[in-house]
């Protein structure tokens, strides 16, 4: 074929300018800047119409996600508004948002990714930025790194989300970056090993005093709406945005074209990556409609969906890759080959969990009134849930609490039951007990408390974080540091209201002086729970139930020597009493006796505890 006479001049100066290198020594790039270099040469690839490269984009994307027709269409004309409107701080400022898992992120990937092939942006690099990690204006070094990392990073698109949390400081560096286009700094900063540190001296060689937007695409993500980001960033931010992308909850018919979508992908998937046949029924189908979590749409049906592509892989590795079929049978999705099957999905079940929780609480000694909180709590919630499956008004209740009362009268036990309970009926996602101290939240120098609060916080995410001893969080209006964790704590509680309730537990003297350390205590904690302590009979069915789960029972003759003796601690104000821990305490010295009575003795009964064992007259 007929060489150009572009490409014999461009032959001839590569020649020139590599002498014996070989042209596939050199990538074109590296051999254009010598050419511009040397001869002052420019090759530019012809440009394309950005409009063609747009729709083309728009239709591609449509094929990928379904029914956001309206936002990919406005996405797109936001990413292109800089080739028709040019602004000279950043490519554009755009805010995205709409429900958990309707495609927001997905949109934004795989659009990213289908314009880097036409260099309208520079790689399918997206950078997200979780502001909801930056609690304390301590963190601003390491903010402003983050921001500072992405912004000279390779990728054309920074995504901001989750700011509930994030403190002011840095919304406010957000705001200024959108208004102004770039973040002028109250410091001195200099790049080192490729790191934006602090500089320790006043007078120094290219100091880095702004941190500038660099011709980005500015992404901030939310789920609620504009109004969100008005109370975040300010009138003036707003009125820089000059796209706003809403998408929208999918409709039935959309999930259901979805489904049939992903899972016509699961079967490209498990063919390609696992060497697999798999059929799937249209139970299968069924199953996801009535399964996946509509508050997440999409990203709940991915995540089924990789549930059941772990679960055949997990089939392959045991059985081997014989064709298998997807389907429903009993209401348990399954993959069934000819003489084999696993479930696809491990689905919890509701009421024998109800049921046994309800047998442990049963089993729980006394507390009583406890009891009847907890049940009318579970209730509630229950009712709530059923209302809002029909459409109707729900009343949300603070379900934050304090367990006032002694130590080993059950706090813990009842704090876990309690977050088991909440996972059960679905009020809480996880359900884990996370129980901490001061020592766990209170950090030990200027600017750790906010940081490790809030690391433990999102630990508890899910579930119920329990404070024991939660009175000495506060010791006086000169302790700053524990003042910073309460007021991290009070504000997490409204930023995660619906994921996580908080239980503060200690004595009831305490408890009081401790709650008007923060005038916003008291008013999150409604549900003020009292643990009596234990009567002398409530001891005794403690003692045999320690010694039932250990496998050995109490001599009915001990009863009475039992009951006489907690009725005599509990007379005496002066020694700690009328708790688990004693019963605990004394009938493992009793099984100690015990082994010492029967060591060499094979006649008696090795479960039985007697009076002697116990030793209540020593």
């Amino acid at each position: 074929m007929k060489k150009s006479k572009t490409t014999l001049e461009k032959e001839r100066l590569m020649k020139e300018v590599l002498g014996k290198r070989s042209y596939g020594d050199i990538d074109i790039k590296t051999f254009e800047e010598e050419i511009k270099k040397d001869f002052g040469i420019t090759y530019e690839k012809p440009l394309k119409d950005n409009k063609l490269i747009f729709d083309s984009a728009l239709k591609e994307l449509n094929q990928n996600i379904i029914g956001q027709d309206e936002a990919l269409n406005k996405l797109c004309l936001a990413f292109r508004r800089p080739y028709v409107i040019n602004n000279v701080n950043y490519k554009n400022a755009m805010i995205v948002y709409g429900n958990e898992g309707v495609g927001k992120h997905m949109a934004i990937a795989q659009l990213a990714k289908i314009l880097s092939k036409d260099d309208i942006v520079k790689s399918y690099d997206v950078y997200n930025l979780d502001m909801s990690t930056y609690t304390s204006s301590s963190q601003e070094l390491l903010f402003l790194q983050d921001l500072f990392s992405a912004i000279n990073g390779r990728g054309s698109i920074i995504c901001f989300e989750n700011f509930k949390g994030c403190h002011r400081n840095f919304l406010n560096m957000l705001s200024e970056l959108v208004v102004e286009g770039e973040i002028v700094l109250n410091k001195r900063y200099i790049m080192q090993k490729g790191q934006l540190i602090e500089s320790q001296s006043g007078l120094v060689k290219n100091a880095i005093r702004s941190i500038k937007a660099n011709d980005k695409y500015l992404i901030f993500i939310g789920e609620n709406s504009i109004d969100e980001f008005g109370e975040l960033f300010g009138k003036r931010f707003i009125e820089k945005i000059q796209d706003e992308i809403y998408f929208r909850k999918l409709n039935i018919d959309e999930i259901k074209i979805l489904i049939e979508n992903k899972l016509k992908q699961l079967i490209y998937q498990t063919k390609d990556k696992l060497d697999i046949d798999i059929i799937i029924d249209d139970s299968i189908e069924k199953w996801l409609l009535t399964n996946f979590d509509s508050s997440k749409q999409m990203e709940s049906i991915m995540d089924l969906l990789e549930e059941f592509y772990l679960a055949i892989s997990q089939y392959v590795l045991e059985f081997g890759k014989d064709s298998a079929t997807l389907l429903v049978e009993e209401n348990v999705a399954k993959i069934k080959g000819i003489n084999h099957e696993l479930p696809l999905f491990e689905q919890d079940d509701e009421k024998a969990n109800l049921v046994k929780l309800d047998q442990e609480l049963d089993e729980i000694v006394g507390l009583d009134k406890v009891k009847d909180y907890i049940r009318s709590l579970k209730s509630h919630m229950m009712m709530q849930q059923r209302r809002k499956a029909q459409g109707m008004k729900t009343m949300d209740i603070s379900k934050h609490m304090i367990f006032m009362g002694n130590p080993g009268t059950g706090k813990t036990t009842i704090a876990r039951l309690i977050s088991s309970y909440m996972r059960a009926i679905g009020v809480l996602k996880q359900g884990q007990l996370i129980e901490v101290t001061r020592s766990d939240l209170v950090g030990k120098y200027v600017g750790h408390t906010a940081p490790m609060t809030m690391q433990v916080i999102k630990s508890a995410l899910g579930g119920v974080l329990f404070i024991d001893e939660a009175y000495s969080l506060y010791r006086g209006k000169d302790d700053s540091y524990g003042l910073e964790c309460i007021d991290t704590l009070v504000k997490a509680m409204e930023d995660y209201r619906d994921e996580l309730i908080v239980i503060l537990a200690g004595y009831d003297k305490e408890m009081n002086d401790f709650l008007e350390a923060n005038s916003g205590l008291r008013s999150r904690f409604p549900n003020i729970i009292h643990f009596d302590d234990y009567s002398a009979d409530e001891l005794l069915r403690i003692a045999i139930s320690i010694a039932h789960k250990q496998d050995y029972r109490i001599d009915e003759l001990a009863y009475p020597s039992l009951l006489a003796y907690f009725s005599k601690v509990q007379a005496n104000k002066d020694i700690p009493s009328g708790n688990g821990r004693l019963a605990r305490n004394l009938v493992e010295k009793a099984i100690l006796q015990q082994a010492k009575r029967l060591a060499y003795d094979n006649s008696n009964e090795i479960d039985l505890l007697i009076e002697k064992d116990f030793a209540l007259e020593e």
